[in-house]
């Protein structure tokens, strides 16, 4: 894949905690920085403490492969068919993120019943849309891990290096709001840019119906 030049025009907000950053292969800490999410993702969704999900990560995957330095590492699934099913059917990173922003947040109590429940890509991608409990039926649909997981998978099943496209896990603040968000960060002329794949429609629980939108405009240039 040819770099391309990535320009996100999103809400800014400040990630109040030091994110934690998945890069296939390695887990470290990185400095606080500016994040690009939007507002409903925020306000509709906290991941949980970082602590109580490494313990609930550790029930679900007891054993950890010699190859893996962390348990959300196996949430990043290039090879799954999937995920290589929605690479090959597009022709680059732009497509790729534009099918994205078309995945719908659901929140976890909705879909899954529960405060925290993370799913592989493959089950994001074949299965939710016919989850009894899905309130948009056939749609691709879940918060925010299952989105920037997915659409790192993708990526790398597209064919960029999994250096330079990453899962992030961070605590991020807007105006008197604060929670927990994870989204993607793909690497371009030594600089980490961020994509928002919650960036599209969503389910509001409240008012118990879709909110559309057509996402972030990605804009890729060659």
């Amino acid at each position: 894949m040819n770099t391309r030049r990535i320009a996100i025009s999103l809400l800014m907000v400040t990630a109040i905690l030091s994110p934690l950053i998945l890069i296939s292969g390695c887990t470290c800490k990185k400095e606080p920085e500016l994040l690009v999410a939007p507002k409903m993702t925020l306000i509709k969704k906290n991941i949980i403490d970082e602590d109580k999900l490494k313990c609930e990560l550790e029930i679900i995957h007891p054993v950890l492969a010699p190859d893996k330095q962390s348990r959300y590492q196996l949430y990043v699934t290039p090879n799954d068919p999937a995920a290589a099913a929605v690479a090959n059917r597009m022709d680059g990173a732009e497509p790729i993120c534009q099918v994205a922003v078309q995945w719908i947040w659901v929140s976890e109590q909705t879909l899954n019943q529960t405060q925290e429940k993370w799913l592989m890509p493959h089950e994001f991608l074949v299965n939710t849309p016919n989850y009894p409990t899905n309130p948009v039926k056939g749609e691709v649909v879940s918060d925010c891990e299952e989105q920037a997981n997915t659409l790192v998978s993708v990526l790398r099943a597209d064919g960029i290096p999994p250096a330079n496209v990453r899962a992030v896990l961070g605590k991020v603040k807007f105006g008197d709001e604060e929670g927990g968000h994870a989204w993607v960060e793909v690497k371009h002329n030594g600089e980490w840019l961020p994509l928002e794949a919650t960036s599209g429609a969503y389910w509001n629980d409240e008012d118990g119906k879709l909110i559309k939108s057509n996402g972030v405009p990605f804009q890729l240039l060659l």
